[in-house]
């Protein structure tokens, strides 16, 4: 079964999260729809979350920069690996 590599990282309902989930999907899932099953099994709706704030996060799929809507209509294929990075600010 193919297998894809999500990592998520960012604040979070006031905490830091810092995940890394390895996931089974079938031949032709979407992101979108890769994310909603790893939100109701593992992820505690932080992928849910993190689409619904006002600063979206930063998608990488296999190091490649992508806009959110063309991302998560995108078939996810074997060995993917997925970033979700919440952009951060400091000084």
């Amino acid at each position: 079964m193919p297998k894809a590599r999500v990592k998520l990282a960012g604040l979070i309902d006031r905490n830091m999260v810092n995940r890394v989930y390895d996931q089974e999907f079938e031949d032709g899932v979407k992101l979108k729809e890769l994310l909603e099953r790893l939100d109701k099994t593992q992820a505690k709706n932080y992928f849910k979350k993190m689409l619904k704030l006002p600063t979206p996060p930063v998608i990488l799929i296999n190091g490649d920069q992508h806009d959110i809507p063309e991302a998560m209509e995108m078939a996810v294929k074997d060995g993917d690996e997925i970033a979700l990075l919440m952009p951060m600010a400091g000084g």
